[in-house]
């Protein structure tokens, strides 16, 4: 059990006293003294004295409850937290047109799922580095390992997708060597003490002709955990088209391509989870469909997990739960009584 006081306990202590003298003094304790003196009271005398007596005690134990409620007792709950934390996590982030498609949990954009995922990812571990990468038709560097959590969630929130007038279709190989050399640099020059954990966030889709997946396998030596996360569905989802995204009446509201006879298709764009898959397996880490936030959960525990275990206990501090409301509750209904009691005696 441990104590957190809001204001410093010899202050308080200070002011409840000063609030039990407070209390303790009533216009009529001249009488009262008088009256306990004399050993025939009337029975206004008698009242009197209890009334004081009930007074004095229901506003003690408010006092007493106030310094108990300022001291913020807090009681281990037995989990252990990691005082400091050596994980790096590195976003890879598919940016490419198809991530606008609307088959997230339902008919949600992909790529609000991914950023709603991502800073999930970043409460649940608030200690740790992060590092940024996007890619489409490029790759680039948008933050490199930071411990500023803040400027991470910020950059995320600011992510533009690919412009679907500029974009010349979607592949998987762009950003494998700005991730291998953005790994190798960061090993070099921590060393072994730091970890490394990659989430690669794609729908895996390739539609570049003729292009074909490259191997990821140069990566895996620099990593030490991390997952392969697919948006999308194998059933496909329409992309909302950006020049008639305010009239959704329109029948060009959502994207179309031409055939090479000129005529129109719907344009749907579909999880490949064959490629995300082979991305994983080549980087030795876990493939996850993220149909909902939830599937990412076990993943994080088991991170969490991992790097509670790597530690002594000297790197290791208790968590600890208040229980301070335990004593706000009759510290209320106090109060309450004590307002009803002062209006009665009115």
């Amino acid at each position: 059990m441990i104590v957190n006081p809001i204001i410093p306990v010899w202050l308080m202590t200070i002011i409840c006293i000063i609030l039990i003298v407070l209390s303790l003094y009533n216009k009529n304790i001249k009488e009262f003294i008088l009256n306990v003196k004399n050993t025939e009271r009337t029975e206004r005398q008698k009242k009197l004295i209890n009334n004081y007596f009930i007074n004095v005690c229901l506003k003690i134990l408010i006092i007493i409850l106030l310094f108990v409620i300022n001291l913020r007792i807090m009681i281990p709950n037995g989990d252990a937290t990691a005082l400091s934390s050596n994980l790096n996590f590195l976003f890879v982030i598919d940016t490419s047109y198809s991530m606008r498609a609307l088959d997230y949990n339902g008919n949600h954009e992909r790529f609000d799922g991914v950023i709603n995922d991502c800073l999930h990812i970043i409460d649940e571990f608030p200690s740790s580095k992060y590092s940024l990468i996007t890619f489409d038709d490029n790759a680039k560097i948008i933050i490199p390992f930071t411990n500023d959590t803040d400027l991470m969630e910020a950059e995320l929130n600011a992510i533009i997708l690919e412009d679907q007038s500029t974009a010349e279709g979607s592949t998987m190989n762009t950003p494998i060597p700005l991730i291998e050399k953005v790994l190798s640099n960061a090993k070099e020059s921590k060393g072994d003490a730091e970890k490394y954990i990659i989430f690669f966030i794609s729908d895996g889709e390739i539609t570049i002709e003729n292009e074909k997946l490259e191997s990821y396998s140069e990566i895996k030596q620099y990593l030490d955990n991390g997952a392969v996360l697919g948006y999308g569905t194998v059933e496909g989802g329409k992309m909302v088209d950006r020049l008639y995204e305010d009239d959704p009446d329109s029948e060009y509201y959502y994207m179309h391509y031409y055939d090479d006879d000129l005529r129109s298709h719907l344009a749907i764009s579909k999880l490949d989870e064959k490629n995300l898959k082979q991305i994983a397996s080549d980087m030795g880490v876990d493939y996850i469909n993220m149909s909902e936030q939830k599937n990412i959960d076990d993943k994080l525990k088991y991170i969490k997990n991992e790097e509670l275990n790597s530690q002594s206990n000297e790197d290791k501090i208790s968590s600890y739960d208040d229980i301070y409301y335990y004593f706000a509750i009759p510290f209320i209904i106090l109060l309450i009584i004590n307002y009803i009691w002062q209006k009665r005696r009115m």
